[in-house]
């Protein structure tokens, strides 16, 4: 159904002339896949296809990691997401708003805007790389979870507690 140069191109058009009602599952799994700007990893989708009087109705569940930036500390890291989204994918005619999606006349569906703007949609406002992250010295810029600097002793006091180093 799909292809591994474009797993998000899927093949539909074996549905145009099926009876109304008539429902396919399409599963979508890729280890690493690049949507524009946008970098995933570990994506697990299923896409289930759904004939109606106006067209084809998908919807569309699964997981993955999207690659974004942590708000405290800007180090880059897979933030792991969930989505859940349908389109309704309608035959051509007369009637029609200019944002509604047509079905191509080749009978494939390109899902990859879709996908990345309802991954984008899924990405938290300040994204965390972990919910204790110490984010940066505001006055030299230091990670504060890899290094300590001087301008903060009592989180080199607490790091040394954690890994066992106080020897008081």
């Amino acid at each position: 159904m799909n292809n591994h140069q474009n797993p998000l191109r899927l093949n539909v058009g074996y549905l145009y002339n099926k009876p109304i009602g008539t429902t396919r599952d399409i599963p979508i799994d890729f280890k690493e896949l690049r949507l524009d700007d946008l970098e995933i990893r570990d994506l697990v989708s299923l896409v289930s296809v759904s004939k109606t009087r106006e067209g084809l109705l998908l919807q569309v569940k699964g997981t993955t990691k999207v690659e974004t930036i942590c708000v405290r500390c800007l180090e880059p890291f897979f933030l792991p997401v969930e989505m859940a989204f349908e389109e309704l994918f309608e035959f051509p005619s007369r009637y029609r708003e200019e944002t509604d999606l047509l079905l191509p006349d080749d009978g494939y569906i390109d899902l990859r805007p879709l996908y990345r703007e309802y991954l984008i949609l899924s990405i938290p406002m300040k994204p965390l790389c972990k919910t204790d992250c110490l984010g940066l010295c505001v006055i030299c810029g230091a990670n504060l979870n890899e290094d300590h600097c001087e301008h903060h002793p009592e989180l080199a006091e607490k790091a040394s507690t954690i890994k066992g180093e106080d020897n008081a």
